[in-house]
């Protein structure tokens, strides 16, 4: 297993702004942080030049970065909306369109991994509607990893994950583990992963206390870090602890953020040896 982590580490400002990956990308690597999750929700922001004919500079720009710190990117994730099926048609299409743009950029970046949500709805309806894109990800060697969301009418259960994942009968099908997410449910963090076992192949590593989506880093919220680290180790899971922490530090000032990082990767490192 390796730490990666977010581009949005240190993305979000006290102003409730975010700073574009693009900037950021130098400082992780910096900081020892060279394995990355590209955050494509970036697309949510309607001035993002990613959601437009313009975005080739943007992207040629990423690979450049890539190349010049030796960065991996190991997964994005992919815009989503809360309700995908509440939206207004041409909302709807716009949010598809960009899945489709995500999974073009994950096969020029080199991404093996698109973490997407399941949208609100059965997991037959998931099937209809995601199939589509499963086709186009396999065609471009991309997997699609569906989340664990957090909310009662959304899918949340391990046994319903993998009921999906099976469903495509796919090898470019799996899951992402929001550990976070799995804590605000109130699940048996262990009994979930050897409930997953080889569908599991990304994660989001963060720490809440059981209430919010608050995260945190590992061991500022109530996870018990140790127990899930036993787990993933007993179902022999080789891939990546990626960070989705980024608001442990958002109201820091910038000359804080970067020492922000190397704690990240401190504890990330710690979190190695349990």
């Amino acid at each position: 297993m390796r730490i990666a982590t977010s581009t949005n580490l240190i993305s979000y400002n006290r102003d409730s702004t975010k700073t574009e990956m693009i900037h950021l990308l130098p400082l992780y690597a910096k900081e020892g942080m060279r394995v990355l999750d590209l955050n494509f929700c970036e697309m949510l922001n309607p001035e993002s030049v990613l959601r437009t004919e313009g975005y080739r500079p943007y992207i040629e720009r990423l690979s450049k970065l890539k190349m010049t710190h030796s960065l991996i990117f190991n997964q994005a994730h992919a815009p989503y909306a809360s309700d995908r099926m509440a939206l207004a048609k041409d909302q709807g299409d716009e949010l598809d369109q960009l899945l489709t743009r995500s999974i073009g950029f994950c096969k020029e970046l080199a991404i093996p991994i698109l973490v997407v949500h399941p949208i609100k709805g059965s997991i037959e309806e998931n099937v209809a509607y995601y199939r589509p894109f499963v086709e186009l990800s396999k065609k471009a060697g991309v997997s699609l990893a569906f989340e664990n969301l957090n909310e009662k009418d959304e899918i949340h259960e391990a046994n319903e994950l993998c009921t999906l994942v099976e469903a495509f009968n796919s090898r470019h099908v799996g899951i992402c583990y929001d550990f976070g997410h799995a804590h605000m449910r109130g699940h048996d963090i262990r009994k979930d992963i050897l409930t997953l076992k080889d569908h599991l192949i990304a994660t989001h590593v963060a720490d809440n206390h059981g209430e919010r989506d608050e995260h945190l880093l590992p061991f500022y919220g109530t996870i018990d870090w140790k127990r899930a680290l036993q787990a993933l180790r007993k179902i022999g899971y080789d891939g990546d602890l990626t960070y989705e922490c980024m608001f442990f530090n958002q109201h820091l000032p910038l000359k804080l953020k970067v020492p922000a990082i190397r704690q990240a990767k401190l504890i990330g490192d710690y979190l190695l040896t349990l």
